[in-house]
């Protein structure tokens, strides 16, 4: 039942129902000056691609989880796509994007139209030059899981919403690299099941530990080792939705001390037990 999705030099760590994929559903989060849309689509080998493609009217996030296929936009860029790219959208830039003949085409999305996404693209944090992404896993399992809350309802505080979303975009962003905190974060999530100290990321980055604290929290959202954290909760998340994993096997693979260990910080980190992440995403062993 589980298409399992893997890539990146931290391995496989989410595990998709892609028997189980909609082939439309939306969510929304809204309040003064915001609008979030999140959901999964389905597209098939039928997709027609329009003469000058549509232009969404906010930015959006688009990440395929299954299946490949191709974008391309108006200002003359085409690009093959496969399962675990990542597309940002654009307001005011056409684009149209979908699977080939015999390709399928499986994608979760999330939409945002305020003033957030507009000013990070006016400091350069987001560049329309530059649509296309690969994210590290990790960071595309929080994108994920941030498009889950919305949809089941547990994440619909709209100044909550805002600042989860400012996190998740400066994250996806990350990849530019042009100060040493992007080599920082890759070293946090580079191999979860080992112990790390925090300050090995510093190291990476070339920076000193408080100076990294500050730009780190500033551009991702979230303090470096809750960031850790995160992801590997994230990790545990997916393979908690393999049958046969159980808490204990999950806890020894991303080395948590124990089942109890993993629950805690579960708990802390996503707001549900792994009990809990299991019955609602439709695992089955706990």
């Amino acid at each position: 039942m589980f298409r399992q999705v893997s890539h990146g030099r931290i391995g496989t760590i989410w595990y998709i129902p892609i028997m189980a994929w909609p082939h439309f559903s939306r969510s929304f989060v809204h309040g003064p000056g915001l609008r979030i849309e999140a959901g999964r689509s389905t597209k098939d080998p039928t997709h027609t691609w329009g003469p000058q493609g549509r232009d969404l009217g906010m930015h959006g996030l688009l990440l395929l989880v299954s299946g490949s296929g191709a974008y391309r936009d108006s200002e003359g860029r085409r690009a093959r796509v496969t399962a675990g790219d990542l597309i940002l959208l654009f307001p005011g830039l056409r684009h149209d994007y979908g699977p080939g003949p015999g390709e399928t085409w499986h994608e979760a999305f999330l939409d945002a139209a305020g003033p957030l996404p507009g000013l990070l693209e006016s400091q350069g944090v987001l560049d329309r030059r530059r649509p296309l992404h690969r994210p590290d896993p990790s960071v595309a399992q929080l994108l994920l899981q941030f498009i889950a809350e919305i949809e089941n309802g547990r994440l619909h505080d709209p100044r909550r919403a805002q600042l989860r979303l400012h996190g998740m975009l400066l994250a996806l962003a990350g990849d530019e690299d042009d100060d040493g905190l992007e080599r920082g974060r890759r070293t946090l999530v580079a191999a979860l099941e080992r112990k790390l100290d925090p300050r090995a990321a510093a190291d990476a980055a070339g920076m000193g530990w408080e100076l990294f604290r500050k730009r780190f929290r500033t551009r991702y959202g979230l303090p470096p080792a809750r960031y850790r954290v995160h992801a590997r909760c994230a990790a545990a998340a997916g393979m908690l939705l393999e049958p046969h994993m159980t808490e204990d096997a999950v806890a020894d693979r991303l080395g948590f001390c124990d089942a109890a260990h993993l629950r805690r910080q579960m708990r802390s980190a996503l707001g549900m037990s792994a009990a809990q992440f299991r019955r609602l995403h439709g695992g089955v062993r706990c």
